[in-house]
């Protein structure tokens, strides 16, 4: 059935080629992607639960609850997947719903890692469109089209995106599907202002095709010839346009808007310089149309032009209170009163346009300069000289934007009328014209009903609460399956998305923590571990977990008040045991640490736990124990590496040299390479005034191995107290390039430069010495500070 009269809100709010859709064709066609898809075959090949081709949440919800209880770890991973992915995606058409586009786009594009569908790589690609990034619009467009040819919401999707993105002929394609498969105005149209933009003869003669069969469909009407003529004016045409307007009032002189763009053609065809003819048809539309927005600021901007005053405050009054969100009519106002010298009336509609401008200072080529222009010069003639200041560097950056943004649009508008251009008025842009409020009344102006509600962004957030429940229940499940395979670095990655998603979800923080502590990531296992028993998960294994973790990464009171509530078989645990006495011993605990590693040691432990318990006898200062432990591991084995050297150590720190210097030597007989052995013999030697011997082990040391800081400072002391200067400069300065935090190296090089004259180095090294010194006591005096 033909239809007589095309919907007025249709002419108003098309949007053209070149301009963003307008926000209710955003929600068509975000119901058109979460409702019109079609089942895929990664769908169809869901597990046993959910109905082929479904995407329900719920469904799968189901369908993983089924899974868990079969105990398989693979069936439970497969079925999780499917719920993560539907939940991300859920999360993301709720996101775009609140305008969050960046969200938005992360959650469909994590969600792709999980089940990759043409709805997932659609609905993408329209949050990517939403937020203005067409070339990856046009990308997913194009995966989901490849998937799923037949899918008219993706090819919705694409046509706009290629459209907008100037890629006409491209455009063309998807736009033609979409007709055929359902030719309505509404789908022909947007067909035929794409061929027009083409601009070549072929693409032209298909669009009057079109227009043709938008006449049958729909039956000739004023508003249709109105379409047609905006079409052919965006297109370039001027003169075809004329004469649709022209053919749309012949019609129905009260087709709506048909006068006003039949005198905007004539505005631009005639260079923008306005006509008693032309201001006569925008007069034509007021009459028909009192509340015509568009109509009435455009009057307001010629007769300002031509400095009638009166007239051009009535219709822009007319208009600002038609639209008294459009910052444009109280432009002009302000102008007009400032060419009429109404300073504070000027000044009034200034400071509202800039106010409605906003962050938008683009729109219409940065017309609002004009606002800080004439606002600098008010503010100036009345002595507010400081805030003059400030709107005239504004009025400078603006101007400077607008240069830029004319030099393109002259080249673009020279390119397609071959240099003919004009300036006299400066019209609204396309997007402002679509985004204008001509509509007869509200009831029929869509744009009335794209904002959500409180109560329906109330809904929205609880429907995404919910959601991230089931999200983090599933990330859960998931790294459970996984743990049970020991793939603990992959099933901590889940843990940690669950615990994103679902923070107070019982029990995850203890998961989380074991997997961790697997994982060997241990300052994680640590964190999870600590808040895991903040929720009252405090258990043996969580503690002896929670005190090594600590212990790993050297947060050794941490670690001693984990391990204090485990006793006595804590203090005997193979792991526990050594961790705790080493920590108590770190924290300067020795009394208690004796205590731990007497009970750590009265169970049989192998030669190597032996040397570590030997040398944390040392560090407590038991050298008789650590000297014992030691014994006792070479008696088990007597070339046990290292045994000899950590026994020479313990007699060292004891200070009995010669006992020290034989275990040294028998190390070095047992492995004559070892360098530290080495090294300890040397200093054991110096400290017996063996300094030859000593200066001999450390040369030879530095010879394996010259990056051994300790030798290489040892040797230039020797050499310095020797009176060989030059030699004690270049051992002492590698040993400062090696270990430069070390204030006595650069205390001893600058006395070596001192001796060889060399006065501003050793200025330098003696001021790196007093800036190490100085933030040492520093840190001394903060952690007194820091005790109870």
């Amino acid at each position: 059935m033909r239809s007589s009269h095309i919907s007025s809100n249709l002419i108003a709010q098309r949007s053209s080629s070149r301009v963003r859709l307008p926000a209710w064709f955003s929600f068509l066609l975000i119901a058109l992607l979460v409702f019109c898809v079609e089942a895929t075959p990664a769908q169809k090949s869901a597990p046993a639960g959910i109905p082929p081709g479904s995407d329900d949440l719920e469904a799968r919800v189901a369908a993983a609850e089924a899974a868990r209880s079969t105990r398989d770890p693979a069936k439970v991973a497969a079925a999780n997947r499917l719920v993560i992915a539907a939940s991300l995606r859920e999360l993301a058409k709720l996101k775009l719903l609140e305008s969050d586009y960046a969200q938005s786009i992360q959650l469909y594009r994590d969600s792709l890692a999980y089940e990759e569908t043409p709805s997932a790589h659609a609905e993408l690609g329209f949050a990517e469109f939403q937020a203005g990034h067409l070339d990856k619009a046009i990308e997913q467009g194009n995966l989901a089209h490849a998937a799923d040819p037949g899918n008219i919401a993706v090819d919705r999707l694409l046509a706009s995106a290629l459209d907008q993105n100037g890629e006409y002929a491209k455009a063309v394609e998807p736009f033609g599907r979409i007709a055929k498969a359902q030719p309505a105005i509404d789908n022909l149209y947007p067909l035929a202002e794409c061929l027009l933009q083409i601009k070549t003869p072929e693409a032209r003669q298909r669009a009057n095709a079109v227009f043709e069969q938008m006449k049958e469909t729909a039956g000739e009407s004023g508003s249709l010839h109105v379409l047609m003529g905006r079409a052919y004016r965006d297109g370039g045409d001027i003169n075809s346009a004329i004469r649709e307007f022209r053919r749309a009032i012949a019609i129905d002189s009260h087709t709506p808007h048909a006068h006003y763009f039949l005198g905007l053609a004539q505005l631009f065809a005639n260079d923008w310089k306005p006509t008693p003819a032309i201001e006569e048809d925008l007069k034509k539309e007021i009459e028909n149309y009192p509340n015509d927005y568009l109509a009435n600021y455009m009057l307001g901007v010629t007769t300002s032009g031509e400095r009638k005053y009166d007239d051009s405050d009535k219709y822009l009054a007319a208009a600002s209170r038609i639209n008294p969100d459009s910052p444009d009519p109280y432009l002009y106002l302000g102008m007009n009163a400032f060419a009429e010298e109404k300073m504070d009336l000027a000044e009034a509609m200034m400071r509202r346009a800039i106010e409605k401008t906003g962050t938008d200072e683009a729109r219409t080529n940065y017309q609002i300069r004009r606002a800080y222009v004439d606002m600098a010069r008010i503010l100036g003639q009345s002595g507010r000289m400081e805030e003059s200041k400030i709107y005239a560097a504004k009025a400078r950056e603006l101007q400077n934007k607008t240069m830029i943004e004319t030099q393109r649009k002259v080249s673009r508008m020279m390119a397609d009328s071959g240099g003919s251009m004009g300036a006299a008025v400066v019209p609204l842009g396309k997007d402002q014209e679509n985004q204008a409020a001509p509509a007869v009344s509200d009831k029929d102006n869509p744009l009335a009903h794209s904002r959500m509600t409180e109560e329906q962004l109330d809904a929205v957030r609880k429907r995404a609460s919910a959601v991230q429940g089931a999200l983090a229940l599933a990330f859960n499940d998931l790294a459970t399956s996984l743990a049970i395979q020991q793939r603990y670095t992959d099933a901590l990655a889940d843990y940690k998305r669950a615990e994103h998603w679902n923070a107070t979800m019982p029990g995850l923080e203890k998961n989380l923590g074991l997997c961790a502590f697997r994982a060997k990531d241990y300052p994680e296992a640590a964190r999870a571990l600590s808040l895991a028993m903040q929720a009252g998960e405090d258990s043996p294994g969580v503690r002896g977990m929670l005190g090594l973790s600590c212990f790993a990464t050297d947060n050794y009171a941490d670690a001693a008040r984990a391990f204090e509530p485990l006793g006595e078989r804590g203090m005997k645990d193979g792991e526990i045991g050594y961790a705790w006495a080493a920590s108590l011993a770190h924290i300067g605990e020795t009394k208690k640490a004796s205590e731990v590693l007497r009970a750590f040691e009265s169970e049989p432990r192998s030669n190597d736990v032996l040397l570590l318990v030997g040398q944390l006898w040392t560090e407590t200062g038991d050298f008789a124990r650590a000297i014992a432990t030691f014994e006792s591991a070479l008696k088990s084995d007597p070339a046990l590496p290292r045994a000899h050297f950590y026994e020479g150590l313990a007699y060292l720190r004891w200070e009995h040299w010669p006992e020290a210097a034989a275990q040294f030597k028998n190390e070095l007989s047992l492995f004559p390479g070892e360098l530290d052995a080495m090294y300890h013999l040397g200093f054991v030697d110096q400290q017996q005034s063996k300094v030859d011997e000593a200066l001999a082990l450390y040369l030879k040391v530095i010879a394996a191995d010259p990056d051994y800081a300790n030798a290489q400072y040892e040797a230039g002391k020797i050499f310095e107290d020797r009176g060989q200067y030059g030699d004690a400069a270049t051992h002492l300065e590698i040993a400062a390039r090696l270990t430069p935090e070390k204030d006595y190296i650069h205390y001893q090089l600058q006395a070596a430069y001192r001796k060889l004259s060399r006065s501003a180095d050793a200025d330098r090294e003696l001021a790196v010495y007093k800036d190490i010194k100085a933030k040492s006591r520093k840190r001394v005096a903060d952690a007194l500070q820091q005790k109870p």
